[in-house]
């Protein structure tokens, strides 16, 4: 565990400039720690960005690399139900596609993969396996697309959906582009939740760590140590909390936020001399927070 003495030496020139200038570059530089953590390869998180502008073009149902595998489906007993179609689908990419995090396959805590490129690694997550079965489906000849709700990616088509679906399409890519429903956001805290339960807790205490750093001033030894337990606390028990997406424990995670929330406060205080009032100025700069 870092000490506050160790922070403050490094944190020191950055809290003797105006606010104004002090906090953009306190943001600057988390920005760039949680880049680091949660982007390390520029290139890729470049063309995830460029994937997600346009996820159909994702869809590829006649993609070279995608061909051995259409074959094979297509050597199955031919199913007259749509539905089941589905669920044969469905199946099919799970067999063939084991599931694995985006931060086990590319090295980035989200990834949105061609088919070519979740062939080649043989493994991914509900994104890489919903643009595989939402090719699949159209090389049969159905109307597949992509839908999200921030947390999980899977297929609708006219005949229903797969891979499994979630409770709110937040987010669905139609031929005319990007379909948003704004009543969708109501999934985005437990959405967020689940995506800190499940990311490496290191990755994770790297973030909590540049925080808290970043944050020392006057808030004195004792309050800062405080903060820092409170920070990983906090951490956990948001983890805790949202670790089953379907399921999550609310109160956890309300109590790793009060505890998130306690921390900052912590952070912000001001330490006083005992009895005079007067507020410590070692590590206070003039322009104040």
């Amino acid at each position: 565990m870092p000490r506050p003495s160790d922070g403050y030496r490094f944190i020191m020139p950055l809290n003797r400039l105006h606010w104004c200038v002090r906090w953009p570059c306190k943001w600057a530089a988390f920005a760039i720690v949680y880049f680091i953590v949660c982007f390390p390869y520029p290139s890729l998180f470049i063309r995830h960005v460029r994937h997600w502008s346009n996820p159909n073009a994702l869809i590829e149902p006649d993609a070279p690399a995608l061909q051995p595998w259409v074959q094979e489906l297509r050597t199955m007993p031919a199913e007259s139900d749509p539905r089941a179609v589905l669920k044969r689908v469905q199946q099919f990419v799970y067999n063939h596609v084991p599931y694995d995090w985006d931060w086990n396959t590319w090295g980035l805590v989200d990834y949105m993969p061609t088919v070519t490129e979740v062939v080649e690694q043989g493994r991914e997550d509900c994104d890489g396996r919903a643009v595989i079965a939402a090719s699949l489906l159209r090389n049969l000849g159905y109307n597949a697309r992509l839908v999200t709700d921030f947390a999980h990616v899977w297929v609708a088509t006219d005949y229903g959906e797969t891979m499994g679906p979630g409770k709110t399409k937040t987010v669905e890519v139609t031929d005319k582009g990007m379909k948003f429903q704004w009543g969708g956001l109501v999934e985005l805290p437990r959405a967020t939740a689940y995506g800190v339960a499940v990311f490496p807790p290191e990755r994770e205490l790297i973030l909590v760590a540049a925080a808290w750093v970043l944050l020392l001033g006057g808030a004195g030894y004792a309050r800062s140590a405080a903060a820092l337990l409170l920070l990983v606390g906090g951490l956990f028990l948001m983890r805790h909390g949202g670790h089953d997406y379907r399921k999550p424990l609310l109160w956890a995670e309300l109590a790793g936020l009060a505890s998130l929330v306690v921390a900052f406060v912590l952070m912000f205080l001001r330490t006083r001399h005992r009895g005079s009032g007067v507020a410590i100025t070692e590590n206070v700069d003039p322009g104040g927070r």
